[in-house]
């Protein structure tokens, strides 16, 4: 396995442990990650993900933009994140504007995601 497929699947682990309550694990390994990768996105990514699973969405809004989009500004998965921790703020329409750029611009995973999240604020 590559380095960085090996550091994908470690975030995709923790992405997991966030995403069913096992924060302190998910904590864990994105700051592992962080070590190993310190230019890297995937843990600002993870923290974020973590504390939008605890609630504490404006507390994922400024670990992104204040981690994540100086490492990389035009990320889409980046925007992504922004914007759907802006639509668990209830700020619909700034985190549509996010979430609209990440499905043009992103990935297909990143662009799937951006639009199952566009789906839930336009159906809500």
């Amino acid at each position: 396995m590559t380095d960085e497929k090996l550091i994908k699947t470690l975030a995709d682990i923790g992405f997991m442990a966030s995403s069913v309550g096992m924060s302190k694990h998910a904590f864990g390994i994105f700051s592992a990650l962080e070590k190993a990768r310190p230019d890297s996105v995937l843990p600002t990514l993870g923290y974020a993900l973590t504390f939008i699973n605890k609630k504490m969405n404006q507390e994922a809004l400024e670990i992104l933009h204040k981690e994540a989009v100086p490492k990389d500004p035009e990320n889409p998965t980046v925007k992504a994140f922004i914007g759907m921790a802006l639509m668990m703020e209830g700020r619909n329409k700034e985190g549509e504007d996010f979430l609209t750029t990440a499905t043009q611009e992103g990935d297909e995973e990143t662009s799937t995601m951006a639009k199952e999240l566009l789906n839930n604020i336009r159906k809500g």
